[in-house]
């Protein structure tokens, strides 16, 4: 987003205004906001406003919440932004927003359903160490300050213990930190990540949608709709360059979903690899976006995970090594 506005407001709202996603025609009430931001309304669908930049007098969004088809957010403070993502067993999601400290509103990855119909168990494209393809997220952990997270272990499903559960998403953090792969492609990540414990706190998610930042990071397990695997928010400073992410909570369903940290076993039945779900969570963390899963579906951050009872999304590819190595260098 912050690359958007670097070219010019005026620009970004004369390319945005013909958009590759259906808007609605953009409605105005009498005082000249947008009848999507009407009063009345808590949540603004994205799709329903004329661009992905908009002024705060023709939307007013205090207290209010974005939604783009399966993934939303409480609107941030001025200042601030929180990416969403959810990630379901058929594809995944992605919201980004952003208020400029004069209160205008960006949106990111508006309209980019990665639904599939069907389950991949087999991925498709060139193998994880010769697929260089990323998508550079517009966020990222600052360099000088680790961010500080704690996992609710109490919340941990019946079919885990707590120690397998927590091992499995601090191995799938400090994979991503590391830029560990099977590619031999050395550390890129001069950031850090670091556990401190469990704690009593849920993560701060609603349905599928992010609410307001509460400034700490927590892995939690709970309540989620029905066939999303995990939703995670990343909420952040906004920066001239990349956004600065303070606070990054992951929220894993525990309702309607079976885990598994050894999903190679013969025992293993329609249940998912935890590991590799939070690879690919802390993938979106440290600042990286989704690339598709058609011809790419071997990378960690394409939109599938590519089946129950697989660990293909635990082993970062060349391109998520090559990602987070761009936004790092």
């Amino acid at each position: 987003m912050r690359r958007l506005l670097a070219s010019g407001l005026a620009l970004a709202v004369a390319v945005l205004a013909v958009t590759t996603f259906a808007r609605t025609p953009a409605a105005e009430t009498a005082e000249g906001v947008l009848e999507a931001c009407g009063p009345g309304k808590q949540k603004i669908y994205a799709r329903d406003l004329p661009a992905a930049v908009v002024n705060p007098e023709r939307c007013p969004v205090a207290g209010r919440e974005i939604e783009d088809g399966g993934v939303g957010s409480v609107v941030p403070p001025r200042g601030e932004s929180v990416h969403a993502e959810v990630l379901t067993t058929t594809g995944a999601e992605e919201l980004e927003i952003g208020r400029r400290e004069d209160g205008t509103i960006e949106l990111g990855s508006v309209g980019e359903d990665a639904g599939v119909a069907g389950d991949f168990a087999k991925a498709v494209g060139p193998g994880e160490c010769s697929d260089p393809e990323f998508t550079d997220g517009e966020r990222r952990v600052p360099e000088d300050s680790a961010l500080l997270y704690e996992i609710n272990k109490a919340s941990t499903p019946p079919e885990l213990s707590t120690r397998d559960a927590v091992g499995a998403i601090r191995r799938a953090g400090a994979r991503v930190v590391n830029t560990e792969s099977n590619c031999r492609m050395g550390d890129r990540v001069p950031a850090g990540l670091d556990y401190g414990g469990k704690t009593n706190q849920k993560a701060n998610v609603d349905g599928f949608s992010c609410k307001n930042n509460d400034e700490n990071s927590v892995v939690a397990f709970g309540d989620l709709p029905s066939g999303i695997l995990a939703v995670t928010c990343n909420w952040g400073i906004v920066g001239p360059g990349y956004d600065e992410t303070v606070a990054s909570d992951i929220k894993v369903n525990k309702g309607d979903v079976q885990w598994t940290t050894s999903p190679g076993s013969r025992s293993c039945r329609g249940m998912w690899d935890l590991e590799g779900v939070m690879t690919h969570e802390r993938g979106h963390t440290f600042g990286l976006g989704h690339v598709s899963e058609t011809g790419h579906g071997n990378l960690t951050m394409s939109t599938n995970i590519n089946g129950a009872c697989q660990m293909a999304e635990r082993t970062l590819g060349r391109g998520d090594v090559l990602g987070l190595g761009n936004k790092y260098r």
